[in-house]
């Protein structure tokens, strides 16, 4: 049988409906509830409203319980554990949560804490910019010009910038010229940078004094792609990685390196499953948004990892 991964996206692909196959199973919906318990909100609802779905406050959250929810559906219908567990800024915390680090409510605190603390460190009029199509060290030495930080690195010619927006503005000016592509993100938190250093060390602190249990399988560092198999060191680079850039090229990198050749992406959408098959063709890989139900994942899931 080959071995097989499950990812966890970031923000970006919020939806009134991302929550409508979860919560119509029951394992789901279970999820779903005992994170509304803990926070005193009911994610579903507000998502249907389809207001605030990009606030950090509440897309943080969201996306833990989402991920947790779809992997408590699946992980019973598989013939093994995965090989490992990954996840794309917050979905670093829907990794550990799968993992089996946190209950479900101490997920949902934790999750909640995270948005908080960066809510709280976040310089006013920041945000985030996906830049593609320039060489790395020109995306680098354009930040540093325009007065930004590389906040995530996701391939040769793919980076995401962070900063004040009109350090953003500057770059967008000079980098369009040269034929780059270029996307705002719908945040405005400068995440994985330097500015949000005073998030990192109060959320390094509220980790450690959190309960966790050693993952049921290894999850990837967000800032270097390496494998952890315990949650002291696994933690606390997960609080590291508030301040420092994600390496999602690294990530992927590792995933292949190691034998994995079948991935899940836990979704919404299908942002790291797009990434995922350009940087690593070897790998077989898919979201669960591509599906209408739980059943054709797990058949996909187990005819990719007996072939």
């Amino acid at each position: 049988m080959r071995d097989y991964a499950i990812v966890c996206p970031g923000q970006g692909t919020q939806s009134p409906d991302m929550f409508d196959l979860v919560a119509a199973h029951p394992r789901g919906l279970a999820v779903l509830q005992d994170f509304g318990a803990a926070l005193g909100r009911d994610l579903v609802a507000e998502a249907q409203a389809g207001t605030g779905l990009h606030a950090n406050a509440w897309a943080q959250p969201a996306l833990v319980a989402l991920a947790r929810a779809s992997w408590e559906i699946l992980a019973p219908e598989l013939p093994a554990a995965p090989a490992a567990f990954a996840g794309y800024s917050v979905g670093e915390v829907s990794a550990w949560s799968c993992a089996g680090a946190w209950d479900v409510a101490g997920s949902a605190r934790l999750a909640a804490t995270r948005a908080a603390l960066m809510d709280a460190a976040s310089p006013p009029g920041s945000g985030m910019l996906a830049v593609r199509g320039l060489p790395l060290r020109s995306i680098t030495e354009q930040a540093g010009a325009a007065g930004l930080h590389v906040a995530i690195v996701n391939g040769d010619d793919h980076a995401v910038l962070a900063g004040p927006t009109a350090a953003l503005d500057r770059a967008e000016a000079e980098l369009a010229p040269r034929g780059a592509w270029l996307r705002r993100l719908e945040v405005q938190v400068p995440s994985h940078t330097p500015l949000l250093a005073a998030a990192a060390q109060r959320f390094a602190a509220v980790v450690a004094d959190a309960p966790a249990r050693a993952p049921a399988a290894p999850v990837l560092r967000g800032i270097d792609g390496r494998r952890c198999f315990d949650a002291a060191g696994g933690l606390a680079a997960l609080a590291r990685a508030i301040a420092e850039p994600v390496r999602w090229a690294d990530c992927m990198r590792e995933l292949s390196e190691s034998g994995v050749r079948v991935v899940l992406e836990l979704g919404p959408g299908r942002s790291l499953a797009k990434l995922l098959a350009e940087a690593q063709p070897d790998i077989d890989v898919r979201s669960v948004a591509d599906f209408r139900s739980w059943r054709g994942v797990a058949d996909w899931l187990r005819v990719r990892l007996d072939a």
